[in-house]
């Protein structure tokens, strides 16, 4: 009987081990750094815009959780303090492109400089198409 216990006590250690692991890496592990990334696809904002439009899905397979280099005209700036979010080509069907914090914080003045009407290259990961946002670009970097 006093073996049993023992191995069982091993047994229940262990997984704790590897359940205290598999947390650590799957929660704990370091953004990408889209910033860093080489964009898998360089396109215009009309010509990704359109491609969701024709077929969503298709779209989605080709361009989702990559990272994306998108060139285009500023129509909407929205500040709320340290998050800031740029909309390309069309307000409501256009492109939502959101910095993080951190982004921001280190690259406020190249930020703050850009304005409405300016053409602007964006590089973010895709996140998809949503009906009031448009194409979803997050974790953006201005190049």
């Amino acid at each position: 009987m006093k073996k049993i216990y023992k191995v069982l006590i091993y047994l229940v250690i262990f997984g704790l081990l590897c359940g205290l692991g598999i947390y650590l890496y799957v929660f704990h592990k370091p953004h990408r750094n889209i910033a860093n990334e080489k964009p898998a696809f360089t396109l215009s904002a009309n010509e990704l815009i359109k491609s969701f439009e024709y077929k969503e899905d298709a779209a989605y397979k080709l361009y989702g959780d990559k990272a994306l280099q998108v060139t285009g005209k500023i129509v909407d700036i929205s500040k709320k303090g340290t998050e800031i979010t740029i909309t390309l080509e069309d307000q409501t069907s256009g492109i939502s492109c959101s910095f993080e914090t951190e982004y921001y914080q280190k690259n406020a003045e190249k930020l703050n400089a850009v304005k409405v009407g300016d053409q602007v290259t964006v590089k973010g990961k895709c996140d998809g198409h949503d009906m009031i946002m448009g194409v979803v670009l997050t974790r953006c970097a201005v190049e």
